[in-house]
């Protein structure tokens, strides 16, 4: 997650799970099962954490490049919701090139809300019920060893 001040303000947090520097596959975390629930036939979704420790590295920069300030640890909490079926998508490339890939999807809409704190700061989203975005998406795929 980042963080800007309002308006075209300049960037005042970096959250994220990866130490600097990155190797292999970074800004993800692993969320309990629990935290996950799809109907993608309904078009819905919902992903929910709490208190996942992350790393504050001010900007991005210091993030991927470092040289910065030592990170800040943090924590985050989060609910995105998805729902509605706007469009289904299939997409199939068999292009060896790209390995081969196949997926199902369901454009929609989805929500979110969240929490940061980092020292004795915390950040707070306004509710989800306010939330809204102009391009969401969930689904299924197939790729590498798992593309037949």
């Amino acid at each position: 997650m980042d963080v800007y001040l309002p308006g075209p303000g300049s960037q005042i947090h970096d959250l994220n799970p990866s130490a600097f520097p990155p190797v292999g596959l970074f800004w993800t975390v692993e969320i309990p099962e629990s935290g996950v629930a799809v109907e993608l036939g309904a078009g819905s979704a919902s992903l929910q954490a709490t208190n996942v420790a992350v790393l504050d590295y001010g900007n991005i920069g210091n993030a991927l490049f470092g040289g910065g300030p030592l990170p800040i640890p943090a924590t985050v909490s989060f609910k995105v919701v998805w729902s509605g079926v706007n469009q289904r998508v299939n997409i199939r490339n068999t292009d060896p090139v790209y390995g081969g890939f196949a997926g199902e999807f369901v454009r929609n809409s989805a929500q979110m809300e969240w929490t940061a704190t980092v020292g004795g700061l915390t950040l707070v989203s306004d509710p989800i019920s306010t939330s809204s975005s102009l391009f969401a998406e969930i689904g299924q795929e197939r790729n590498g060893s798992f593309f037949p």
